[in-house]
């Protein structure tokens, strides 16, 4: 019997000092405790001064960060194991701290309840609330006449109830969705509605919703739709709408389909009240890096088109076929395949209905990703395919190229059916030497005009050597060979700026009148037909060294800089040998006579800063420790630094060396050519003198320039360009909230370029090339006001070629942003007005009137599925 006394003995034993203990204790509770150690008996409330010291409490039984409660008044229920503070009641677990009038905890349920003030500080949300309850080991709570406030994000829920579901979602009942938090009153937006389900950051549904500015009511729907979910969605999406001069009231408006996880397909309506209707569709399949396939198809009705806007719009008169059809189309693709680990498949194509479609149209693609966004500009409209095989350094290539002439009789257009390739190296002698060769098999053709059979190779030997750490150099020996088995008519050239003198239906004004725009191709009178061979030598040789200094410099966070000296030296050597009798087809089928030397240098400066010290954090102990970041951890020791998104554009590489930053911030390279025996250039055996500069001041300004100086008899500049990229201080970082397309940050480029006319080819065709500037500034005058500025002028012509004007409306914490341009273009000739809003956290709606801040990293622009991109 002793033995079942002595367990229950030491239980009484327990539990009188237990409740003696509870009696004396003051109000601070360890809710994570074992519910077993607390007194049988509910003790009576104790009082005690506020902010007594206790013992830290051990860690929950759950594994997660321990439970405190603390007050100035604690009663406790044994039966129900539930602990009531009042009185400046703070709960705190972790990061968190709940503060109430009254906070009571069920320790069983691991449940709490906090009435009066409800206040919760977290790292991630705020909230405030009349009462509610907490589940303490979800972390889930219903709270009443609650708001929330997102501090990262600056989301901002308020409701008559809202229900905190596991991570970052809510249940919102009778409340309203905003990202206007930071101002106090009624948010400049919100959506209202009676039923709500918000995942911060993520995406958001409401049931009888309003969209509501200033508090008023603008939009009503019985269900909407937050555009802000980062997953893959159908849905509609954000459109395009402006007003043009030329194209009337343009709305094009795109609707996305998901698919599935690899594919997924775009759709468009596109409406241009005094051109066109129409449409446009893309679908992409993604399986890798290089397998995907992606198309874009566009079709448009020219019927809304008067005659006088249709010959307005043709500025370039001079074009082969200025022919607009009632119906017209483009296809624009790209596919990769691997069909073996070294065997690919790839296809590019443009096509389109006439020649003028790609300069009429302002949205080709509905997606960024494709590999030119120029599209306006092409010259020919190109598709290529073809198979390609990899293997030890070399390849093989089958394919063919088909292009599509924009400006010349399509009938005189060069494909490339089949064109056979095959490139490679092959070490020699121990890696002693390496052999390169090309060779190729191409079947020219073309509806009129000479074409054929041409095979070609450029076999070359190339001898690598170095003198220590001193100088190093190469010298190379090689020769190119073709064979030709060709016929047709030879195709005579009549440059722009002269006149055939002679008949020809193809030329302006059937050869009387100057070819003012484009050059004019017709047959010669004359053919060439037969096999013919050359076969022609070349040799290359260079030389180089390097010198660098370092210096201490310990200015601000500057600790060194380095100087580099390169001058280098090369040699090439072409016989003269005649190939004026062989077929022109492209730049293969030339290589001029040349004894020329290219010499110079290039100098480039590098600074060092110093690692930032390792972060110190406290111990329970209160010892310091150092922990290091977990980019250095997961970089290492040597690693190229991550552009941010506030670095600067275009960037001149950061490597990472044991915590020490190096940067290239400046290079300047001087280079002349001299040819022994032939002309260089305007009667001369000597070049200009070519300077080339770039300047990154990181995060401040960029600095590039080319400038052509003729020491010859004429001596003065013969070209130069300069662009300067800058970026004031008072410049914004950008915003908290993801502000869609919204361009962001005040910045200023200029570019100026300039070509001495009597250096140019043709002068009277160089009138926008010979001198012109061009520039684009943002800056926000205002909190609420910003204003949007890009030129480009014609010195020569004394002509705007491009001006936009642009002003911004904002809400001072980046909540939303209206923008509104104005662009005038001199070809097209065209006035058009475009504006975006921009809400802080969700997106944009419409179409971006401002250029791109060249400091502004934008995945801009975008992901590869990213919607209307800005061409």
């Amino acid at each position: 019997m002793g033995c079942f006394l002595k367990p229950a003995l030491r239980r009484i034993a327990i539990a009188v000092l237990l409740a003696w203990a509870a009696m004396l204790s003051p109000a601070i509770v360890n809710a994570d405790a074992p519910a077993g150690a607390q007194p049988a008996q509910p003790a009576p409330p104790a009082k005690r001064p506020k902010g007594f010291a206790v013992p830290a409490p051990v860690r929950s039984e759950h594994g997660a960060e321990p439970v405190t409660v603390t007050g100035q008044e604690t009663i406790y229920d044994s039966k129900t194991d539930t602990f009531v503070v009042k009185g400046d009641a703070v709960m705190s677990q972790g990061g968190s701290v709940l503060k109430a009038d009254e906070i009571d905890i069920n320790r069983r349920q691991r449940q709490a309840r906090a009435i009066g003030h409800v206040h919760l500080i977290d790292p991630e949300i705020e909230m405030w609330a009349s009462d509610g309850t907490i589940d303490i080991t979800n972390e889930t709570m219903v709270l009443n006449n609650a708001k929330i406030l997102a501090k990262k994000d600056i989301y901002h829920l308020e409701g008559k109830q809202i229900v905190k579901l596991e991570g970052q979602s809510y249940e919102v009942k009778d409340g309203f969705f905003t990202t206007c938090g930071c101002e106090k009153g009624t948010p400049d937006w919100s959506i209202n509605a009676d039923q709500m389900v918000v995942n911060m950051g993520h995406t958001g549904t409401a049931h009888n919703a309003t969209f509501n500015v200033a508090g008023y009511p603008i939009i009503k729907t019985p269900y909407f739709i937050f555009p802000a979910d980062t997953s893959r969605h159908s849905g509609l999406l954000m459109g395009r709408e402006g007003e043009s001069g030329l194209r009337g009231f343009q709305w094009l408006q795109p609707y996305y389909i998901a698919i599935d996880k690899s594919s997924d397909a775009t759709i468009a309506l596109d409406i241009e009240t005094s051109q066109r209707v129409g449409g446009l569709g893309e679908y992409r399949l993604v399986n890798g890096k290089d397998d995907y396939f992606w198309v874009d198809g566009a079709f448009y009705n020219e019927s809304l088109r008067s005659e006088a806007n249709r010959v307005g719009d043709i500025t370039d008169t001079q074009l082969a076929d200025t022919h607009i059809p009632l119906d017209r189309y483009g296809i624009i693709g790209m596919t990769r395949e691997h069909l073996t680990d070294n065997l690919i498949a790839y296809g590019d194509t443009v096509s389109v209905s006439d020649s003028l479609y790609l300069r009429e149209m302002n949205v080709w693609t509905l997606s960024h990703g494709f590999p030119t966004s120029n599209f306006s500009s092409m010259r020919n409209a190109p598709s290529d395919f073809g198979l390609l095989d990899q293997f030890e350094n070399a390849y093989v290539r089958l394919g063919g190229i088909w292009n599509q002439d924009l400006i010349q009789p399509q009938q005189f257009a060069l494909q490339r059916l089949p064109d056979l390739t095959v490139t490679g190296r092959q070490e020699l002698f121990d890696n002693l030497m390496f052999a390169d060769y090309d060779a190729q098999a191409v079947e020219f053709y073309r509806y009129q005009g000479i074409d054929g059979t041409r095979l070609d190779a450029n076999p070359r030997v190339t001898l690598p050597w170095r003198w220590g750490d001193y100088v190093y150099g190469y010298g190379e020996i090689g020769s190119q060979a073709a064979f030709y088995d060709t016929a047709g008519s030879n195709i005579s050239v009549i440059p722009a700026g002269t006149q055939a003198g002679y008949p020809h239906p193809t030329c302006a004004g059937n050869g009387t009148q100057a070819q003012i725009w484009n050059p004019c191709l017709a047959l010669a009178p004359f053919t060439a037909q037969g096999t013919s061979a050359r076969i022609v030598p070349y040799a290359k040789a260079g030389i180089s060294t390097d010198l660098d200094r370092v210096y201490d410099v310990g200015w601000k966070s500057i600790d060194k800089l380095k100087n580099v000296i390169e001058p280098f030296a090369n040699y090439y050597y072409v016989p003269n040998i005649y190939q004026g009798n062989m077929p022109l087809f492209d730049s293969f089928d030339r290589l001029n006579s040349r004894s020329l030397f290219s010499y110079g240098f290039t100098t480039r400066l590098f600074a060092k800063t110093a690692g930032l010290p390792p972060e110190e954090t406290t111990t329970d102990d209160g010892a310091a420790s150092e922990e290091l970041s977990d980019a250095d951890s997961a970089a290492g020791p040597v690693h190229e630094e991550p552009l941010s998104p506030d670095t600067l554009l275009p960037h001149a590489g950061n490597i990472v060396r044991d915590g020490e930053h190096s940067s290239q911030i400046g290079s300047l390279t001087i280079q002349q050519a001299y040819d022994v025996g032939h002309q260089v250039a305007n009667g001369s055996d000597m070049s200009d003198i070519e300077a080339l500069v770039h300047i990154f001041a990181s995060q401040v300004a960029t600095f590039t320039s080319q400038v052509d100086y003729s020491p010859r008899s004429h001596a003065g500049v013969t070209f130069a360009d300069a662009a300067v990229d800058y970026q004031p201080p008072w410049s914004s970082k950008g915003s908290n909230l993801a502000m869609g397309k919204a361009l962001q940050g005040s910045f200023l480029t200029l570019a100026f370029n300039y070509a001495n006319r009597s250096d140019t080819v043709i002068p009277g065709t160089n009138r926008n090339a010979a001198e012109f500037i061009s520039g684009a500034a943002y800056t926000e005058i205002f909190d609420f006001m910003g204003v949007y500025f890009a030129p480009s002028y014609d010195v020569a012509s004394n002509q705007a070629l491009y001006t936009e004007y642009g002003v911004r409306l904002k809400s001072p914490c980046d909540c939303w942003a209206a923008d509104v341009g104005v662009t005038d273009s001199y070809n097209p000739n065209e006035v058009q007005i475009q504006f975006q809003l921009t809400l802080g956290g969700l997106g944009s709606y419409g179409q971006r009137p401002f250029g791109t801040n060249p400091f502004q990293q934008l995945g801009l622009v975008g992901s590869p599925t990213g919607v209307l991109p800005n061409y």
